[in-house]
This record gives C-alpha cells, structure tokens and sequence, in this order.
C-alpha cells in the first residue's frame, strides 16, 4: 500500500461563506478537491481547544475533546429553524482570531442547547445523546465539569481555583457539579455536536475513498482537563521539553507536565489507552507525535539544564516499545505512524521499523554529506515530505539556500534536464522544478507521500516557528476559499494527480479502498 496525501490544519481551512476558522463541514470540500488530486490521505493537527491567549493546538484544554469553534453552525439540527446563522462581515478574512469567532459562534451554540433542551425526553435526538454520553464517560464527564468551572473562574489556569477544586475533593467536585449542573450539560452537548459533524465527515470521506489521518500530541497541557484530572500521573515542577537540536541550540522548555512513568506504568496505562482509543474513534490512522519521549522524556526542573527519564538506554528501549505495543493494541495495526524528527537514538527507529511503524523522511533532512539522498532509497516503511508545520515550506527554504545546493536538487529530481534550468527559475523554485520535486517524492519506496498543502500549491507562508511566541504562529490559514482550489489552479491540481499516478500510488490506493472508482 503506497499513499499520497495532504497535510493541512483544520483552523486554516476556509469556504466562500466564510466564518474566520475552519470547520468540521469545511473537510466535505476538502475531501472532493483530494479525490480529484488524487490525494487519499488527510493528515490533520490536533483539533482540542485552546484556553485564552493560547495558539497552539499541541497546548489544548483537552486532549480528548473537540474544539467547538470548529462546529459547522448550519448543520446543527437544532438551530434549523433560525432565520439568520450567517456570520458577520468582521469575522471573515484575514488570520485566525479565536476571540472574534467566539463572540460570533457562543450565542448561537447557546441557543441550540436551549432548544435542545427543549425537546421531550425519550425522543430519537435525546436518545442519541445519552448514547453518546454513556459511551465516552470515561473522557466526557472530567472534561465537561473542568471546562464549566473554567468559564466561571474567568478562564484562568485551574491552580489559580478555590483549593477544594484544585485538589478534586469530593466535596467540593458534588457541590460544583450540582451548582453547574446546566453549565456541565451545555458542555457535553457540544461534544456530542462535534462528534456528530463529526462522524458525517468521515462517512463522506470513506465514501470517497479518503482516510483522515490525527495527531496525538505528545503530552497534556498543565490547564487542561486531562491533567487536572489525574493529577497523581503529573509532575508539575517539571517541565516537558526537547534537548538542544537544529530548532534550538540550548533546548526547547514547552512548558508542559511532566509524566510519572512509574505510576502510569503501575496503572497498565490506563490514561494512555483511553487516548489511544479516542484516536481509533476518529481517525482511520494517526500520527504519535515526539515519539522518542515515549521512550525517554526530556524533562527540565529548572531552566539551568534538563535530565531524560528514564535515565538508561535499558529502561528507554523497553519503555518506549511497551508503549508502542499498547498503541498498537488499542488501534491496530497499520493505524499509527511516528514523528521521529530531532536527535533520534537508533534504538527508537529500531523499534519503531521491528513494529511496523512508519517514520518521517524530510528530504531537505535526508542527505549523505552535501548529497541530497534520493527517495526511492527511502524505506518502505517510513513517510517521505518536503515538510512539517514547524518547518519553512518548500518554497521559503529553497530560497534559503545556497546555488550549489539547489543545484544538487535540482540535478537529482531533473537529471540532465537540471542544466535547463535557468538561474532565475532555479533561484524562486520555479513551478516546475517544485513539481518535479513532488514528483520525486511520490515516486519514492516509502509507504506514505504526505505533503503539507503549501508545498503542493507553491504558497510560501508556514504554519509555525519552533521556540518562539508570535502572531504568525499558528494562524496560517488557506489564501483562497476551497471551492476555488481548482478554479485558480486546475492545471496544478490535474498535474499533481498525474504524478500520484505517475508514482505507482493512484491505482494501489483504489485497491486499498475496496475497489473505489475516482
């Protein structure tokens, strides 16, 4: 089975109707505009919601639940009736604003839960909700009363809460869920709203022969529901993070929990495999971010240094492949790759390759000296792009580099062609040489070709910037709406296709899918 696919966030998504972020109905177009690209994979970022004055989907109030600023507002049943859902003229355009589509969306998902409240008990939209609750207790309840409590304290960091709330005394957990109760019910309808919208999407994406792909982060943010609900798995005083690589030069400190490896293992990890399965819930497969911190956690307590836990390469090896085994165990296998990207010890790979888990081949990474190395060198198993949502895309980066190396490129997705190639197109990585390089990718060995949307269309603005804090991190969204993508760029569009043909992976996938004709 050899796939081409797409990376793209969610949030960067837009529709001709506009509503300042993408949402869960924004993938129907998406999904059409793939089939015809011949793109049957979608590779999406996390979905949870942020808290206030976050960006990152990789710091989210929960790593089970889904953003509700995501929710299509005119396929919400109970809003049917409601004469006007447009959103107005200021929430359109321009980067992601989370606020000014909150102020839009809120009243209107207030509204709906009214109205469903409103319908009698026992009817068939009731009774789907408490399917829907009794099946995902096991993340829902926590989440739902950590986020009503959250808006009542004015969205603040839950260690900034009334002690009995931060300690989780039962007490004042009863007291709170019965002074809530309105408040914690409005929350899991919203769950129950995304799942659904959900679940739509992803039948219209089977049908059509299309696999979406989830990113499990890594760890919890610390003001998340997952946390604060088991606070005994969590080390607070130390902080998650990554040592010193190419991103950072002294290390990168995320700010995040650090795990209790000991009492997550004593619990046949427990936490871990509720994640895995919500995972399997919503996505045919899904990427296991940093993966190498299942195996050993860079971990700083202060800002002065930082230590990996485990500590040997013994308890590394074995921990991290326990881990992958329980992944697998839970999900299936063939349903996860890994982000293996960064100062890698050889025994993860190893394990990862023993297990049949795909790693990441960045061609801009993967050379032999000053050789770029040729993907049809790449392994079966493993991913091949031209990038990530922490890195340049294709096009800011072949700027950045020196003419020998373009060369070099050039030369080898070219061959005796390359000497064609005129200075100025090899300078601005001219349409065709960046196709003939996405041709080179989707003719490698590796199972997947998943590249981000950008380096597809030649659009130059990334996604985020590793180690730093700015307006441009994480709003990136789509320059032209997505029922545009084939009026401004049929050609490219029918080009990219022909590749994905060209490269062996159109046919397979059809296979793949049950004989699907696209």
């Amino acid at each position: 089975m050899r796939l081409a696919g797409v990376t793209v966030p969610l949030p960067a998504l837009r529709r001709e109707r506009d509503t300042g972020i993408g949402e869960i109905f924004d993938l129907v177009p998406l999904v059409d505009w793939a089939v015809a690209a011949g793109q049957h994979l979608i590779a999406l970022l996390p979905l949870g919601e942020l808290a206030a004055g976050e960006t990152s989907p990789y710091n989210a109030l929960s790593t089970f639940a889904i953003d509700p600023l995501h929710l299509t507002i005119e396929e919400i049943p109970e809003l049917a009736a409601v004469a006007d859902t447009s959103p107005p003229a200021e929430v359109a355009g321009g980067r992601i604003d989370r606020d000014r589509v909150r102020a839009w969306k809120q009243p209107l998902l207030d509204e709906a839960f009214a109205r469903f409240r409103r319908l009698p008990e026992g009817c068939a939209r009731r009774r789907a909700f408490d399917s829907f609750r009794a099946e995902n207790r096991d993340w829902l309840d926590d989440h739902a009363l950590f986020r009503a409590l959250y808006e009542k304290h004015g969205r603040v960091y839950w260690r900034e809460w009334p002690e009995g709330l931060r300690g989780r005394r039962p007490g004042a957990l009863d007291a709170a869920k019965k002074w809530l109760a309105d408040a914690v019910e409005h929350e899991r309808y919203l769950q129950f709203l995304a799942q659904e919208q959900w679940w739509r999407v992803r039948e219209h994406a089977r049908l059509a022969g299309v696999l979406l792909m989830g990113d499990l982060p890594f760890a919890p943010s610390g003001n998340s529901a997952d946390v604060w609900a088991n606070r005994r798995f969590f080390d607070l005083e130390r902080s998650v993070g990554a040592p010193p690589d190419d991103f950072s030069t002294t290390g990168q400190r995320w700010g995040l929990p650090m795990f209790r490896w000991k009492r997550m293992r004593a619990d046949d990890w427990g936490w871990f495999r509720r994640r895995f399965r919500r995972m399997t819930d919503l996505y045919d497969l899904y990427r296991v971010d940093h993966v190498v911190g299942l195996f050993r956690t860079y971990a700083f307590r202060d800002e002065r240094s930082g230590r990996f836990d485990p500590a040997g390469e013994g308890a590394q090896r074995a921990q991290g492949r326990e881990l992958l085994e329980v992944a697998l165990a839970e999900s299936g296998r063939g349903s996860i790759v890994a982000e293996d990207l960064g100062a890698i010890p050889p025994f993860v790979r190893e394990s990862m390759a023993d297990l049949d888990v795909p790693g990441y081949k960045v061609f801009r990474w993967e050379r032999d000296g000053e050789r770029f190395l040729d993907p049809r060198e790449y392994p079966e198993c493993s991913i091949a792009t031209t990038g990530t949502h922490d890195t340049d895309t294709l096009v800011a980066w072949w700027q950045s580099l020196a003419p020998s190396e373009r060369q070099l490129a050039a030369t080898l997705a070219l061959g005796e062609g390359a000497a064609g190639i005129t200075a100025a197109d090899a300078e601005n990585l001219c349409d065709g040489l960046r196709l003939e390089l996405v041709d080179l990718l989707y003719a490698s060995r590796s199972r997947y070709v998943i590249l981000p949307i950008q380096d597809l269309f030649g659009w130059s603005e990334r996604i985020n910037l590793p180690a730093t804090i700015g307006p441009g991190n994480w709003t990136f969204r789509l320059p032209v709406p997505i029922e545009r993508l084939d009026a401004i760029s049929g050609a490219t569009t029918a080009r990219v296709r022909a590749s994905v043909d060209a490269g062996g992976r159109l046919q397979r996938m059809n296979e793949f899918v049950g004989g699907h004709d696209d």
